[in-house]
């Protein structure tokens, strides 16, 4: 028997409501490399543990108006807004799936589509705390990102066992790879395997190395107690950090984008090699093709790993040409595995699309900073989080507008 969608909501608001005060946890002690387990939630100012009855997501912070029972310092009203934030995702997203009905044979939520819901919940989630941290530090944690990845490989790894899935469908639940794709989500995956090493064993170095030492020094240096500083995600020469001093190291940003571009060769290469030698038609593609079709656990996972790699790629290579270009950083890094994180949930589709929607959302920001003369750099994390929210809801619309738009005339779609 079907639940009622009712008692659906209730749970899932509650669900979410508690998931934002974690969030809560996550934003505050993430960038200050505080653990987000240990001590339990405490009032900054007086240390003392906060009761049960006193974290109660949303309600408590209205109940004790914002102030700690003991010691009255004030509460930001940001914990009830992310808490209420986030239960409104959660609820919104069911509704916008299992009522509105806005993606293509989505299952009932209790018949399989919670799986989907799960993944994309997830990722939700993650994108919430990434652009929370991206507006207040500038820097987007890479974990964060990871922990969204994987949550994308179990769904695509799960989903073909419930889900009706086809290759040739552009508007897919999860992602799924063909022959092709898969071949070159693997090749890439050995090829990223194959940078790694070179960068564990000195034959690659990583960019920007010799700032970020520069910045820890700085750091150590306005900080000699070694507690733990928010460091700010900027790698412009001439940048101060949190406590006013200046980064010393002269950068050639376009060496350093040489080096990523180096880092990057492996990956593609191994794409293209893993492409042509098993997505052809000999007897290796046939093999090939038969596991793909017959494995389905194996075609979501590099359908999965696929998005990855073209939902990061995307943003890689526009960080890199632009980078190129003007002679200083475009975009950071945390922005690439923020989106590499939402091809490996959503599909190498809806990450590349929700990339380009993401400057509409900027605009207004970056008009207004340049308005009121202020610097014209931006977060670009919560953008990104915008653009893929919008793709999530109307993927089906802007899949098959596209689908229809360059259908030729007299064709089959």
């Amino acid at each position: 028997m079907e639940i009622p969608h009712a008692l659906w909501i209730v749970f899932l608001f509650a669900m979410g409501a508690s998931t934002g005060s974690f969030l809560n946890v996550v934003v505050y002690r993430l960038p200050l490399e505080l653990s987000i387990v240990r001590p339990a939630s405490h009032c900054t100012g007086c240390k003392h543990p906060i009761a049960w009855y006193d974290n109660i997501p949303i309600i408590s912070w209205f109940v004790l108006m914002g102030h700690c029972r003991h010691c009255r310092a004030t509460f930001s009203f940001r914990y009830p807004f992310v808490e209420l934030l986030t239960a409104m995702l959660f609820v919104g997203l069911y509704w916008a799936y299992f009522i509105e009905g806005v993606r293509s044979d989505m299952p009932l939520f209790g018949q399989g589509g919670y799986i989907v819901y799960s993944g994309h919940i997830i990722m939700l989630c993650a994108l919430l705390a990434c652009s929370l941290i991206d507006a207040e530090h500038w820097v987007i944690p890479l974990s964060v990102s990871y922990i969204a990845a994987g949550a994308g490989l179990i769904m695509s790894m799960i989903a073909p066992y419930w889900a009706t899935i086809k290759l040739e469908s552009p508007c897919e639940l999860a992602p799924y790879a063909s022959p092709g794709s898969g071949a070159a989500a693997l090749g890439a995956a050995a090829g990223l395997v194959v940078s790694l090493l070179l960068l564990k064993f000195g034959l690659l170095k990583p960019s920007f190395a010799e700032w970020e030492q520069d910045q820890i020094d700085d750091q150590k240096e306005a900080n000699p107690s070694g507690q733990p500083t928010a460091v700010r995600n900027d790698k412009d020469p001439a940048a101060k950090d949190s406590k006013g001093l200046s980064v010393g190291i002269d950068i050639n940003v376009r060496r350093e984008m040489l080096r990523e571009v180096a880092f990057l060769a492996p990956i593609v290469s191994g794409g293209v090699i893993f492409l042509l030698v098993l997505g052809g038609g000999g007897e290796l593609g046939r093999w090939w093709r038969e596991i793909i079709l017959e494995q389905k656990w194996m075609a979501g996972l590099l359908g999965s790993v696929f998005g990855f790699m073209i939902g990061g790629g995307v943003v890689w290579a526009t960080r890199i040409l632009g980078s190129l270009a003007f002679g200083r950083e475009a975009m950071g890094l945390g922005d690439v595995h923020l989106m590499a994180a939402v091809g490996a949930v959503l599909g190498w589709a809806g990450a590349t699309i929700a990339f380009f929607v993401a400057p509409f959302f900027g605009l207004g920001w970056a008009l207004t900073r340049l308005a009121l003369h202020r610097s014209r750099e931006i977060p670009y994390g919560p953008f990104l989080s915008m653009g893929t929210l919008l793709v999530m809801v109307l993927y089906d619309m802007i899949i098959g507008y596209f689908a229809g738009a360059f259908t030729i005339p007299g064709t089959m779609p």
